[in-house]
């Protein structure tokens, strides 16, 4: 797999722009630190989140949940900070306040949710940035995503250049809190947009040249969860993912009686 691609040099304003977040998953993957009904406030796109001496640092990323109030749940990067306070910006703008849940890592310094995309921007050939969040460049290609109309659900792969080691160092360190666990579990969401929607940031004199962005303009999600690592080698590195309909080890009905519950399963009786 060759180094990434400058993809933007060669879009038209209705090209489709794919972009992959991976959110781990709290006490498999890293130990937590779960912080609970924190207030927030929201006004405009600016989301304010008041948490006394926090420590965090700006480009954290956070997958909020929002107990109370109207802001939406989604994965946001940290703006700016105070000593008490950080910010995050919203796709949506309005006034609103309530309670906000999330889990960081106890090791503040390694990430909880990990955000690429295969191609880099027109502005400087770094990283892309959607929704306020960078998503890092990364030389990666994703398939299956087809539903055949069989009855079968598909079963998408995700397949990282690993040259450098970047992928093989992160399965160490989330194996450091479950062995030999290699990402499984973890959720997947495709996210994609049209090149006319991007941030301006990613383009020369901040200015989009196929429209205007607009970063709640996307085409529906997809979310798949890691099923198992197919392939690991100094060159590659593929998993295999699942629909949440799908997961290994997860049947349905989820209890099925035996004679220990009734003693006449597996009997026929005449009345």
């Amino acid at each position: 797999m060759s180094t990434p691609t400058s993809e933007l040099q060669e879009l038209t304003n209705k090209s489709i722009i794919e972009l992959f977040s991976v959110e781990l998953k709290a006490d498999i993957h890293y130990t937590k630190v779960a912080k609970t009904d924190i207030a927030y406030s929201q006004s405009g796109t600016t989301i304010t989140i008041t948490l006394n001496s926090h420590g965090f640092s700006v480009g954290l990323i956070l997958s909020l949940n929002f107990t109370t109030g109207n802001a939406i749940d989604g994965i946001y990067t940290i703006q700016s900070v105070t000593t008490n306070t950080f910010t995050v910006t919203a796709t949506t703008s309005q006034s609103t306040s309530g309670n906000v849940s999330f889990n960081v890592n106890s090791t503040l310094t390694n990430p909880t949710v990990y955000l690429f995309h295969s191609g880099n921007n027109m502005k400087d050939s770094l990283d892309i940035v959607w929704q306020s969040n960078t998503y890092e460049r990364m030389p990666c290609t994703a398939e299956g995503f087809k539903y055949s109309g069989k009855g079968s659900l598909p079963r998408p792969t995700l397949s990282f250049a690993n040259v450098l080691g970047t992928v093989t160092a992160i399965l160490q360190l989330v194996n450091e809190t479950t062995p030999f666990i290699d990402l499984q579990g973890a959720k997947v969401t495709r996210r994609r947009t049209l090149s006319r929607f991007l941030d301006a940031v990613n383009f020369p004199s901040n200015v989009n040249p196929y429209g205007t962005p607009d970063p709640a303009a996307e085409l529906p999600r997809e979310v798949y969860f890691i099923d198992r690592k197919a392939t690991e080698n100094r060159n590659l590195v593929q998993f295999e993912m699942v629909t949440s309909f799908d997961l290994h080890g997860v049947g349905a009905p989820k209890k099925l009686v035996t004679r220990d519950d009734f003693a006449g399963v597996g009997t026929f009786v005449n009345f």
